[in-house]
């Protein structure tokens, strides 16, 4: 995927199977590794309360999701995220800027 994601002749067909793979493909590695942690973080009930130097929850405590979501934030003000980023940050309903401020 890494060769593929720097393509920019994959025909229609090949970036398809691509995407039945694996939808995020096309996002930079540490990107897509992040989101998703931060993903597993949510879904574990993890909450972006409090410090943003908060921990992960069991085996992924070093990964900090408030700081990361805050880092993506500041990213976004300064337009860097594709649009595919920003349209997988828009879908965190109820985690903006206001919630990972403190």
């Amino acid at each position: 995927m890494r060769r593929q994601r720097k393509a920019d002749n994959l025909t229609k067909g090949q970036a398809a199977k691509l995407d039945a793979l694996d939808e995020l493909w096309r996002l930079e590695p540490d990107w897509n590794r992040s989101y998703r942690r931060l993903l597993a973080y949510l879904a574990a009930s993890g909450t972006l309360d409090g410090p943003a130097n908060r921990t992960g929850l069991g085996d992924d405590s070093a990964f900090r999701p408030g700081a990361w979501l805050r880092k993506q934030v500041g990213a976004r003000a300064d337009g860097k995220p594709t649009e595919q980023q920003t349209a997988l940050l828009d879908m965190l309903h109820g985690h903006t800027a206001e919630t990972v401020a403190g």
